[in-house]
């Protein structure tokens, strides 16, 4: 498995420069191909989603996904990120919107209880039933979090540094395309995610 050379990633520090600091259930899924060596869909990680269900990531191939990292209560660079996310899915067609999910994966298990980021997600006019805010085990997070590319940190007690990337999984689970940083022009993504649906469709 090809994720396996990236574990040594994990000795590096966390930054390499210093971040900003900062303060599924679907209709019926369509039928997924198997994954290759560079899908994150090989993770078997349990997580558990903002309303008490668990799951793996593997539970949500066979459609496109838009996947972050953040925490819960940011007060700064995970609402950007939310707002983000909300302003690729406004490009689509709301049946378009139902061919695609969107995930947040807390980088904060320790406070981020399935309530806490129900709370988090209820705070911003989207579809609970396509968006899943998922908490894992801290190993699991940190694993999930190389393979994405993001790095964070704990700044204080409340707070945690962390990059600001949006990832596009292909409904297989490759990772297809980064979006970095906060308010990005999102054409790019969009176009690729646009790609993806159409595919799908074919």
């Amino acid at each position: 498995m090809k994720f396996l050379t990236l574990i040594p990633i994990l000795a590096l520090p966390l930054f390499a420069e210093s971040p900003t600091p900062s303060c599924c259930e679907h209709e019926e899924k369509p039928a997924a191909a198997a994954v290759s060596d560079e899908s994150i869909y090989q993770l078997d990680a349990t997580w558990t989603n903002q309303d008490g269900k668990k799951l793996t990531i593997a539970d949500l191939k066979g459609r496109p996904v838009l996947i972050t990292m953040g925490y819960a209560t940011c007060k700064f660079a995970c609402p950007r990120l939310a707002a983000d996310l909300m302003a690729i899915e406004k490009s689509f067609t709301e049946a378009e919107r139902k061919q695609f999910s969107i995930v947040f994966v807390s980088i904060d298990p320790e406070r981020d209880t399935p309530q806490q980021l129900k709370t988090f997600l209820s705070q911003y006019p989207v579809d609970q039933s396509r968006w899943n805010g998922l908490t894992g085990n801290d190993d699991d997070v940190l694993e999930l979090s190389v393979i994405l590319g993001i790095r964070y940190r704990k700044v204080n007690e409340t707070d945690f540094a962390h990059s600001n990337i949006i990832s596009v999984l292909s409904p297989t689970g490759e990772i297809v395309h980064r979006q970095e940083g906060l308010g990005t022009d999102p054409t790019e993504t969009i176009a690729i995610l646009r790609g993806l649906l159409k595919k799908s469709a074919n």
